[in-house]
Formats: C-alpha cells, sequence, structure tokens
C-alpha cells in the first residue's frame, strides 16, 4: 500500500473509532457536537487524500438525487438542513431543495431551518406547470406577451403573482394582467370577482375573443367592483347564478360585470364619479345577462329617440 493510502486508511480507521466512541456517550452531558465535527472532518479529509476531490456526477447521482433519497428514507419526518448539507456534500444544497419541490413538483415542507417530505408522490401537474412556465419564459416579446401565453395556456386555472412575475421577468409583472384585462377586455378574475381566489391568484376564464368584457369595466374602481360584487352575494342578479352553479350547468365561461342600471354605455364615460360609483345605480350581472340586458336598454333608447 503506498504511502498516501496507507495515510488516508489511517485517518478514516481513526476517525471511525472516535465516531463509535461519541455514539457510546450519547446522553452524557459533557457530549458535544464539535466532538463529532472534527471526527467527520477527519473522515472526510481521509477520503478526499484516498479518492482525490470529489469527481463531477453521473446523471442520477448528484446533490439533487442524493437529498431526494433521504427525503423518501425519511418521509414525513422533520429534517434540518445542516443534515441536507452534508447529503449533498455542497454547499448550494437549499437551491437543490427548491428545485425538487418547484421544477420536479416534490411536496417539501419548510419551517425555517427544517423540511419534510410530505408525500412519496411526485405532484406531476405542478412539474408539468413548471416546465411551461420555464419555455414561455424563454420566449422573445414583451413580459405582457409573456403574461398572455402563460394565461392563455393555463385557461380555467388558478394563476399565482409569482407564477405571472416569473414568466414575464420583470418585477411586478403581474400588473400585466390588470393591462390584458382593462386594455384588451380579457376575463381575468382575481379575489375580487370571484371569492374562491385569494389576493395575489388570477383565472382567465376564457381565451375566446366572443367573450371578452365590455370595455368600459375599467372606469369602475376595485374598490368598487368589490362592494358591488360582496354586497350582491358574488351572483348575478338577473339569472341568479354565481360560479358553482354555472360550472355544475356546464358554463365554465361564466364571469362577473358590473352594470349600471340607468346610463347606456356610450353615456358611462361622462359620468362623474359620484353617479358613476354611485351604489343605487350598480347591479351584479353575469357577463352573458349583462350583454343582454345592455343591447335590450340600448334597443329602447334608440327606439325612444325615434319616437320622440
Amino acid at each position: 500500500m503506498a504511502h498516501d493510502e496507507h495515510d488516508a486508511a489511517s485517518r478514516i480507521a481513526d476517525a471511525g473509532r472516535q465516531l463509535v466512541d461519541l455514539a457510546a456517550r450519547v446522553g452524557d452531558d459533557d457530549l458535544t457536537r464539535e466532538e463529532f465535527d472534527l471526527a467527520l472532518g477527519e473522515a472526510g479529509a481521509g477520503v478526499v487524500r484516498l479518492f482525490g476531490p470529489r469527481p463531477r456526477s453521473k446523471p442520477g447521482e448528484g446533490a439533487l438525487w442524493k437529498i431526494l433519497a433521504y427525503f423518501q428514507e425519511h418521509p414525513n419526518e422533520w429534517i434540518w438542513g445542516d443534515e441536507l448539507r452534508a447529503v449533498a456534500g455542497i454547499g448550494t444544497w437549499a437551491r437543490r431543495v427548491r428545485e425538487l419541490r418547484v421544477e420536479h413538483g416534490w411536496e417539501i415542507e419548510e419551517q425555517g431551518d427544517r423540511y419534510r417530505l410530505r408525500s412519496l408522490d411526485r405532484n406531476a401537474e405542478e412539474a408539468a406547470l413548471w416546465q411551461l412556465m420555464n419555455a414561455i419564459r424563454r420566449r422573445p416579446g414583451s413580459g405582457k406577451d409573456r403574461v398572455a401565453a402563460l394565461l392563455e395556456a393555463r385557461v380555467g386555472h388558478v394563476l399565482t403573482r409569482d407564477d405571472l412575475d416569473y414568466v414575464a421577468k420583470i418585477k411586478e409583472g403581474s400588473r400585466r394582467w390588470r393591462e390584458l384585462r382593462d386594455e384588451e377586455g380579457w376575463p381575468i378574475e382575481s379575489h375580487v370577482d370571484e371569492p374562491d381566489l385569494q389576493p395575489g391568484q388570477y383565472r382567465l376564464v376564457s381565451a375566446d375573443p366572443k367573450d371578452r368584457t365590455d370595455p368600459r369595466q375599467r372606469l369602475y374602481p376595485e374598490k368598487v367592483r368589490a362592494r358591488v360584487f360582496e354586497r350582491d352575494d358574488f351572483t348575478c342578479q338577473d339569472c341568479g347564478r354565481n360560479r358553482e352553479a354555472a360550472e355544475r350547468a356546464g358554463d365554465r365561461r361564466f364571469y362577473l360585470e358590473v352594470h349600471h342600471k340607468t346610463a347606456v354605455a356610450e353615456q358611462l364615460d361622462a359620468l362623474p364619479a359620484s353617479e358613476l360609483n354611485d351604489m343605487s345605480n350598480l347591479v351584479t350581472l353575469c357577463h352573458e345577462d349583462h350583454l343582454r340586458l345592455t343591447a335590450e336598454f340600448q334597443g329602447r333608447r334608440r327606439d325612444e329617440r325615434a319616437g320622440g
């Protein structure tokens, strides 16, 4: 045996004996972590001297997969970050945990510097969403274009502010959804429109241009919209449906709009804010009924002018 190999073997053996002795003292008041760290350091140094620097991992054998295997050996157990650092053998272990959770769909809960794998079953849908978001993020064009692409690809599904910011590649990229709604009429819901959504969650109801909102919905401030919808229990005051009832009937293109009882569309732009936002003049309607009632109201006004 070469001198270096003999020296490495001796260091590993000495460290092993120290660890056995320390394990026998577990529970003693005078036992310290530093003693374990020194023994482990000696063992690690001996391994490096024996094998040389750690080689590049083969596919499927890297730090990420070592961490995953460790989680799978200890499901639903809290694991300290230092444990994962030791298992991974790299300083960037926390990034690998995030990759397992976000990119690969593993349900890993974090609490301070502790982590646990909640399920041995991977969330394939979350992993697919991450892959989709990355593909859209790499597209050329504006942040608004990429937000639009993600909303269209996930029509009917809830997306978060973080999702929209990520594909936009700009800080507060989630504001682009409001531009799509207010400037282009995309029927995008937030917690203001639907009680099943939390602040920072958004959902595109339909990507069909025929389902675009009344462009004058932008005239009503969010606080006014919220008050009207809450007062009317998020229910269309004409057909009596809410989202749950509409979906039970197979209508997945249902969403709410604010309807002004006395002013036709072309008059809304000129109304003073006090009259435009007067709660007694506003009512909750679904998009379908809003279109119909607005058309009927405008028809009556035309008939009145013609008759007058």
